[in-house]
């Protein structure tokens, strides 16, 4: 979220060949200040859960409050804390030491926590990338400016799911090559001949690219779950 109230700063100086500004003042102030409103928001949540997963306590991160550099610097002092919550180790172990002493359990728990996060911030960044198609903001003064906004966030989303996706496969031990369906409209641009549908039908890449990732998200959820976890649970709970 700094990377984009970095971004709109500089979106403020970019001039027209008439030296009028690109994108609109009043619009680019309001982006700007729900990305940090929104970033405050993350460090504070992500630092408490930091901290609490760490065993150390969680008031430190109020100073955040002063601004983004503080919020670096305690980010830094947190990581260097001590983790009361980590197991001892032999001398000399490595962080791969470390991942082999992990529970089946606490494995699968972790692929599920980062296909979440990937599918939420896939998901978040399609629909931000399609209501600036379907619904224009007047945020460019020239409507190429503001499509071409709306391109580079559905990539990032896009690939967000697909991401999600890939964690989602391994969390429920099916293979990870089940993410190409999600490339299956980009595939037919390779193939000779078929991919002329694509000239004849422009509408058809922009509809399959949207489709084709919720339709990989129905199929990553109707999967059965083949790690075990849940009959484990089933059996715990007996």
């Amino acid at each position: 979220m700094l990377l984009v109230y970095a971004a709109v700063l500089i979106a403020t100086k970019v001039k027209g060949r008439e030296g009028e500004p690109v994108f609109r003042g009043a619009t680019l102030g309001a982006v700007a200040v729900l990305a940090l409103v929104v970033q405050y928001v993350s460090f504070f949540w992500g630092c408490h859960h930091l901290a609490k997963g760490k065993g150390q306590s969680s008031g430190m991160i109020l100073v955040g409050a002063l601004g983004p550099l503080i919020q670096f610097i305690l980010l830094l002092v947190i990581h260097s804390l001590p983790d009361h919550h980590e197991p001892h180790l032999l001398p000399g172990s490595s962080p791969r030491a470390k991942r082999s002493r992990e529970s089946s359990v606490a494995r699968i728990v972790r692929f599920r926590r980062n296909a979440f996060l990937g599918n939420l911030i896939g998901l978040i960044g399609i629909l931000i990338a399609l209501s600036l198609v379907f619904f224009p903001t007047g945020l460019a003064v020239d409507p190429g400016n503001e499509t071409a906004l709306a391109v580079f966030i559905f990539a990032v989303g896009y690939c967000g799911v697909l991401t999600g996706c890939w964690w989602w496969a391994k969390a429920k031990a099916w293979t990870e090559g089940i993410v190409g369906i999600g490339l299956l409209p980009l595939v037919i641009l390779f193939i000779p001949w078929v991919r002329l549908i694509y000239v004849e039908m422009p509408g058809l890449l922009p509809a399959a690219m949207v489709m084709m990732p919720l339709i990989l998200l129905v199929i990553m959820f109707v999967l059965p779950d083949k790690s075990g976890i849940q009959k484990r649970k089933t059996w715990e709970r007996d």
